[in-house]
């Protein structure tokens, strides 16, 4: 049976002491305080409960912004660009880097708008369609290789930012929070509290994941970019399906469906492996890290003569 999302207790903690006026309170522009003078003055909430101002009061209150500045980002400043009403943006940008450190866009939507059957056709739901985490002052290493759509390392926050997130979905009375990740890895950070609404889909991710020949899992997540991984002889790559993170336990349940069980028994048979000889030939080598490639990697991949 799905279970409905849980936070670490820290974050639960103060979500519940949040003081809920701040998060709508916005600093004074101008002479108009209620903000009634223009059509931005009336949309000016994003999701109808929260202002740029208590985003930012939020972010202070879990400490996500003083942790993200004691790792040299310099000061940080939080914008909430509402030029699309129905999908507005969170951003959070450093003084030192022309690129966001943060971002992340949400919209509102049904469970009827996703296909998710009659049950829950009514339930609110947001749905993430973007969510970035970058460090613009660090230098990948092989340590930490780019990963497919990287443009600099991630934050290693993860996890913490997708709690933020839900506790945000709940906040504005979603029963849900839904999202298509667009790669293996980025499923892989979601999978701790979100699940695939189809059962195939779910097997196939966990088949993946928990083969240990198809390692490291930075390297699975470029095959299946790249079209190198088979299962016997079909070739196969990255589909992104919906995943969904349960508030309430009515969409928990819709989750747990017997035609979603019966996909998981089914599909538990399929084996993966890389395909070496299609991985060789397109591996981004451009950009990787420069020489020295560890010796596995080479011995894997075996690197073009000057990529060493």
């Amino acid at each position: 049976m799905t279970r409905t999302v849980r936070v670490q207790p820290r974050l639960w903690r103060i979500y519940r002491r949040m003081n809920l006026a701040a998060l709508t309170e916005e600093e004074s522009e101008d002479g108009d305080p209620l903000g009634l003078g223009s059509l931005e003055g009336r949309t000016r909430l994003a999701w109808e409960t929260y202002s740029r101002g208590g985003l930012e009061h939020a972010l202070r209150a879990y400490g996500t912004l003083e942790r993200l500045e004691a790792r040299g980002l310099g000061k940080l400043s939080v914008s909430l660009d509402r030029s699309d009403p129905y999908s507005p943006t969170i951003v959070v940008r450093s003084d030192l880097f022309t690129a966001p450190v943060v971002e992340a866009s949400l919209r509102q939507v049904s469970g009827r708008q996703l296909g998710l059957g009659r049950s829950v056709g009514d339930s609110p739901l947001l749905f993430l369609e973007l969510l970035l985490l970058q460090n613009p002052g660090k230098q990948f290493d092989w340590h930490r290789p780019p990963l497919p759509g990287q443009q600099f390392p991630g934050l290693n926050l993860s996890g913490e930012a997708i709690q933020l997130l839900l506790l945000m979905a709940k906040r504005v009375g979603a029963e849900g929070m839904v999202l298509r990740p667009s790669s293996f890895h980025a499923a892989w950070a979601y999978s701790r509290h979100f699940l695939f609404v189809d059962g195939a889909a779910q097997v196939r991710f966990e088949a993946l994941r928990r083969d240990p020949r198809l390692r490291p899992l930075w390297l699975l997540s470029w095959a299946l970019e790249l079209g190198c991984v088979r299962s016997g002889v079909e070739r196969v790559t990255w589909t992104p399906d919906l995943m969904i993170a349960p508030l309430d336990a009515r969409l928990a349940g819709a989750v747990s469906s017997a035609v979603r069980r019966a996909a998981l028994r089914r599909g538990r048979r399929r084996t993966y492996r890389f395909d070496l000889r299609c991985l060789r030939r397109r591996f981004p080598w451009e950009r990787m890290p420069a020489p020295p490639v560890p010796r596995t990697v080479q011995e894997l991949l075996r690197p073009p003569q000057g990529s060493v």
